[in-house]
């Protein structure tokens, strides 16, 4: 694939950092996400105090969850007007922005960060997707995105507690100045790496597609739609698990590190994602996912039988996360395998929107049963929704 960056020169350490490949991405991947990590577990409990209700909080997702939905479609017209570079700069300075906003802890820039940060997310998760399906092998998936999601697996281990502790001991607004840095960081990085569109997939100068007809596109497409909706199912649990855990320790009364320290535990199960890679190599990708989903089903809504014990209620959403984790390390294989060279830019942004309405859709239903159910309603219907995914996931083909 093109690329400015010159190889067969230097260290190999070197090469290994400043050429395309699955370390680069998972290097900006993962400043990506310590940039996202460390505020991650602050959004949630900023907006429980400044809102005092559940329920208002998951109105407040709802309502930025459809302005992200929206954004995410005028991505491709971006890459098209001026080329994905400078895309992914606009989504890294739109999460920098995003850390300043919530540093001022008003409602103000509360719901401006929530937006900026919806925009940022967008942005950087097309324009990469689109970079790793340009320099990495349909075939090296498999070993590609574990690496990935283990390097990046330090990132959100430390920065949701390590977020929440710089917030609530060592001062306001320096977890936010620190994310500022990582983003900074990253921007730094992408430019020094000047990486390069494939020209089969780059801007072009016709005009750009027709949203809905792409979405036409995308849903008449069968393998497309599963490869859509197994990342959304497993999308849904994180969402939940961001947010839901947190609040449930605070209104128990343990405190806001004690939710910030699952949620960080919970993301330290990437780390073995290396070894489902092995599993994916003997048995493909069906059997994992389908395990995957059936262990969220069955521990996720035994957490909502717990409303009593809040530490068992905690560790058995922990011990999802490890299911969750499976989910991770194949669930965007299934879309990356079907989708078409010539199309990947416009239905990586139809794929794309699974993150979106994975925060808006069981936000805008959590909404209402907070309306009138306590906090345990959310783990239980959350649980029955893996059982539905974990059928649905019956579908892939037995030789992916």
């Amino acid at each position: 694939m093109p690329t400015d960056i010159p190889s067969g020169t230097g260290p190999m350490w070197l090469r290994a950092v400043s050429r395309p490949g699955a370390i680069v991405f998972a290097i900006m991947f993962t400043l990506e996400s310590f940039a996202r990590g460390l505020i991650a577990t602050i959004i949630p409990l900023q907006a429980y105090a400044l809102l005092q209700h559940a329920r208002d909080v998951s109105i407040l997702y709802t309502a930025v969850g459809l302005v992200g939905l929206a954004s995410s479609f005028g991505i491709p017209f971006l890459i098209r007007r001026f080329k994905r570079r400078w895309v992914y700069t606009a989504g890294a300075a739109a999460l920098l922005v995003a850390a300043l906003l919530l540093a001022t802890a008003t409602l103000t820039g509360q719901i401006g960060a929530m937006l900026a940060r919806a925009f940022g997310a967008a942005a950087l998760n097309i324009t990469l997707s689109l970079y790793v399906m340009d320099y990495i092998r349909r075939k090296d998936l498999v070993r590609s995105e574990p690496i990935r999601l283990m390097v990046s697996a330090a990132a959100w281990t430390i920065g949701p507690a390590f977020g929440v502790w710089l917030y609530s001991e060592v001062g306001h607004g320096v977890a936010e100045l620190l994310s500022a840095a990582s983003c900074a960081l990253l921007l730094l990085y992408f430019w020094y790496l000047r990486l390069t569109e494939n020209p089969a997939v780059a801007a072009a100068t016709r005009p750009p597609p027709n949203p809905i007809a792409t979405i036409r596109r995308f849903v008449a497409q069968p393998r497309l739609r599963l490869g859509w909706f197994v990342p959304f199912a497993r999308s849904c649990w994180w969402a939940m698990y961001f947010v839901y855990p947190p609040l449930f320790l605070v209104q128990a009364g343990k405190g806001d590190f004690a939710g910030a320290l699952l949620v960080s535990l919970g993301n330290a199960m990437l780390f073995v994602t290396p070894l489902f890679s092995r599993m994916a190599a003997r048995s493909g990708i069906r059997r994992p996912i389908i395990v995957g989903f059936i262990g969220l089903g069955v521990l996720t809504t035994a957490a909502g039988f717990m409303h009593g014990w809040p530490w068992i209620a905690a560790g058995t959403l922990l011990a999802g996360s490890a299911f969750c984790c499976l989910l991770d390390a194949f669930g965007n294989i299934p879309y990356m395998r079907a989708v078409r060279p010539l199309e990947r830019p416009q239905m990586t942004t139809v794929f794309r929107t699974y993150i979106d309405l994975s925060d808006l859709m069981p936000q805008a239903f959590y909404s209402v049963l907070l309306s009138f159910f306590d906090i345990r309603a959310v783990f239980i219907a959350c649980g029955l929704f893996m059982f539905v995914a974990a059928t649905v996931a019956l579908k892939i083909p037995k030789r992916m």
